[in-house]
């Protein structure tokens, strides 16, 4: 059975109010709670993935400072899954939805400490939170309610600092990576990257708009920062695209 998380206490001592003169009809409003609810399942499912990460940083023995990050991280997203339910509520909705399974079978099938960290910093910070970032930043354009605003700003600020935290232990650890071990993370960016696409939508025939955002933020940030660590990430991410069948030229042709 999955799990429910329930954040109905939670948001009750976090209390947020809506403008009194935001107008929603019925349609508005459920996809506002859909959405928001989406976010604060991901927000606490963000809090697990980063405190995964700190047992397997004290393995390695990295520098006691990115130990702290990913432990403010932690923090972080329990408050950003918060602040979510906050707004749920305020809107009407239930703050309960079933828990994100989290998979550990690529840390296990990595075939060191290192890569199997190096593994989770580029799918949780690299690829996830770069991409969060370049989400909530439009969702903060866009925005029209004070509330909204407020809190998309808030999480967002942490966001940037959780994307940095692992281009910076990207940078921190490439002196340990050898040509095996860039090699077999090569391959696991393939997979990376299609859990990417399907999580922001792009396998479905939906949100246009949103899906030409992130590829624009993989084209033209994911992929270059990673292959200035030589790491074959353009071939993987044509891997993972052929593997979903994302064949839209009209999409990505813009930024291929």
């Amino acid at each position: 059975m999955t799990p429910i998380l329930d954040l109905r206490d939670e948001a009750r001592r976090t209390p947020v109010a809506l403008d009194a003169a935001l107008k929603m009809d019925d349609e508005s409003r459920r996809a506002a709670i859909a959405e928001w609810t989406d976010r604060m399942v991901d927000e606490q499912s963000a809090s697990r993935v980063f405190a995964g990460l700190l047992p397997q940083m004290m393995r390695v023995g990295v520098d006691a400072q990115f130990q702290a990050a990913a432990a403010d991280a932690v923090v972080d997203e329990l408050r950003h899954a918060r602040l979510c339910a906050a707004v749920v509520q305020a809107l009407g909705g239930d703050a309960r939805a079933p828990m994100i399974e989290i998979d550990d079978v690529p840390r296990q099938a990595a075939s060191s400490a290192l890569e199997g960290l190096l593994r989770d910093v580029l799918d949780i910070s690299c690829l996830g939170e770069t991409a969060d970032v370049a989400v909530l930043e439009h969702r903060y354009r866009h925005a029209r309610e004070s509330t909204f605003r407020r809190v998309i700003a808030e999480i967002l600020d942490d966001e940037v600092g959780h994307s940095r935290l692992g281009w910076r232990l990207l940078r921190h650890l490439e002196p340990r990576i050898d040509a095996r071990t860039r090699e077999r993370l090569g391959a696991y960016l393939v997979p990376a990257f299609a859990r990417l696409l399907e999580r922001h939508g792009t396998t479905r025939k939906h949100a246009v708009d949103d899906r030409a955002l992130l590829i624009e933020v993989i084209n033209e940030v994911i992929v270059p920062r990673l292959e200035a660590f030589e790491l074959p990430a353009r071939p993987a991410l044509e891997a993972a695209r052929a593997a979903a069948d994302l064949d839209e030229p009209t999409i990505w042709a813009a930024t291929d």
